[in-house]
């Protein structure tokens, strides 16, 4: 009895596989980046990681710079704050509502691990900061300016309010988690710093 053996076809890779090989790159660099931080992490190591071979990663990604950049993007687009349902409350409620939401996402360890690696990497990709500065603002703004608009009592500016409410709000207490505050406090210290908020939009006429 013989037996016939065939060989597998060459050629590319189904997209399949080619995006379960991404994934695992992307992952395995992630994680890397986090616990070493880029300087310290090379392509041999997360293609080892990843359980790739060096050419793969550099059929993908022309250098670290690059495969960087592509971690960053997607772990931003999963950061970016979830559109829940807007409870039906009178302006200043949903405003608390929307404002905890902001603050409690901003202080997540995943978002302040990420945030922290694009500060650090900064000065060498600041086109890849100010990205991704981008994409977090417009998330949040249009995450308030939704809270802003679900009711009937809408102010005269909902941009200005909005614009005022995650300034006073948002930016104040992620800079401080960024700076080495206390995780716990800060999360704490949500409902404070919400009411603090909203006093002060309201002082300035921002919620007429």
């Amino acid at each position: 009895m013989t037996l016939i053996t065939t060989k597998s076809k060459g050629g590319r890779p189904r997209q399949s596989q080619a995006g379960e090989a991404e994934r695992r790159l992307l992952d395995a660099a992630l994680q890397r980046f986090l616990a070493k931080g880029v300087e310290g992490t090379s392509c041999e190591d997360i293609a080892r990681a990843a359980g790739a071979s060096k050419a793969t990663l550099y059929a993908r990604y022309a250098n670290k710079e690059a495969l960087f950049e592509a971690v960053v993007r997607r772990h931003v687009a999963t950061l970016l704050v979830p559109a829940e349902a807007i409870p039906a409350l009178p302006l200043q409620g949903r405003l608390r509502h929307v404002g905890h939401g902001i603050l409690e996402h901003a202080l997540q360890p995943d978002t302040l691990a990420m945030m922290r690696l694009v500060l650090a990497t900064s000065s060498r990709t600041p086109l890849l900061a100010a990205e991704v500065n981008r994409i977090g603002w417009e998330g949040g703004f249009t995450r308030v300016r939704s809270a802003i608009m679900a009711g009937p009592d809408q102010p005269s500016d909902p941009d200005a309010l909005a614009l005022q409410f995650i300034d006073v709000v948002f930016a104040p207490h992620q800079l401080r988690a960024l700076l080495g505050g206390d995780r716990e406090q800060l999360i704490q210290a949500i409902p404070e710093r919400v009411e603090w908020g909203l006093k002060l939009v309201q002082a300035v006429g921002l919620l007429e």
